[in-house]
């Protein structure tokens, strides 16, 4: 029973009391603890991009392909590298940002603003390279659809092989690229809105240094 409707005489209320301020102040750890979630799969998923240009050749010839040919661009191979290394160092700091916001801190609220912007720079860049890398990547997947065909020619295989023309690969790359090249927006926009909002910028002035 609401002891306040009691006092002034009011009907009681057969709710609890609500415990406003509680309430308000749970942001911080639900965004805190999302935020270092996220950064754990950024951190692995960027790790393995990093690492992809190194891999992708072993388990190609672990599938059984003759990829002595294969040879990614340096410019390609590289950036593919540092993006990932990027991406990585990014994650670490969104982890810090949500750590300080489970901790209350005011400095969570400008870690995880310089996150943000740095993110939305670093996916634009990101998609403009992505387009610059379609042919690299092309020509690519040419050489392993051709030794697939050459695998399954010696072996013998009855089962035709799924091909595709450098063009068609050309168009489905220039169209799937925006699509997944701006998925990495989500949750920078998401976060970008949540701490600029009057209200938690107003709750974050209560927390210590």
């Amino acid at each position: 029973m609401n002891t306040n409707d009691a006092q002034d005489g009011s009907a009681p209320s057969i709710l609890p009391p609500d415990d406003l301020e509680a309430k308000a102040v749970r942001w911080p750890t639900v965004l805190g603890v999302l935020s270092m979630v996220y950064a754990g799969f950024a951190f692995l998923a960027n790790g393995c991009g990093a690492a992809s240009p190194f891999m992708t050749p072993y388990f190609l010839t672990l599938s059984g392909l003759d990829i002595a040919g294969f040879q990614m661009a340096p410019w390609l191979l590289w950036t593919t590298v540092g993006s990932g290394g990027i991406g990585m160092i990014m994650a670490i700091v969104l982890f810090a940002g949500g750590v300080s916001l489970l901790r209350r801190r005011r400095s969570a609220l400008k870690v995880l603003k310089a996150w943000v912007a740095i993110t939305v720079v670093l996916t634009i860049v990101g998609l403009g390279l992505g387009f610059m890398a379609i042919e690299p990547n092309v020509q690519m997947q040419m050489e392993i659809q051709k030794a697939t065909q050459k695998l399954v020619k010696e072996r013998g295989g009855g089962m035709a092989v799924p091909t595709q023309t450098a063009e068609e690969m050309r168009s489905q790359s220039k169209m799937m690229l925006p699509l997944f090249g701006l998925l990495p927006l989500i949750y920078p926009v998401i976060v970008g809105f949540l701490i600029t909002s009057r209200t938690r910028l107003e709750d974050a002035e209560a927390w210590e240094d």
